[in-house]
């Protein structure tokens, strides 16, 4: 599961890198969290992937431009507009994940990747 985020920040990543040249990325943060419903013997998690882009507020619309046009070329089901926060989100198709690039603060944007509640062989640390 890990691998998957990861592989999923790294596509959004390359796909707005022409956008946001060489600006510096780092894992902000990558955390487990138990499902609210449990089913008896079934294990259930949520993972939460988080790039952090050093790109300022009033140069990321270019870059959420990008990711946008990366989430439907790749053929995401896009999220509907989301006016309390600059961010363009999708799931790509038939997947449990979600992908999100935005606004963090006034000095960097973010690339989120998050799973729905998955079964799991075994309980991860959270």
């Amino acid at each position: 599961m890990v691998s998957k985020a990861q592989s999923l920040a790294q596509e959004t990543l390359e796909a707005v890198r022409p956008t946001i040249g060489s600006a510096t990325t780092s894992v902000d943060s990558s955390s487990w969290e138990k499902c609210s419903t449990e089913t008896p013997g079934v294990h259930r998690f949520t993972y939460d992937y988080v790039l952090k882009v050093d790109v300022p507020k009033n140069a990321s619309q270019p870059v959420m431009d990008a990711a946008k046009a990366h989430f439907v070329k790749a053929g995401y089901t896009l999220d509907p507009p989301y006016p309390k926060m600059a961010r363009v989100g999708g799931k790509p198709p038939k997947s449990e994940w979600w992908v999100g690039v935005g606004v963090e603060n006034e000095s960097s944007m973010f690339i989120s990747v998050s799973s729905d509640c998955v079964p799991t062989s075994s309980d991860p640390k959270v």
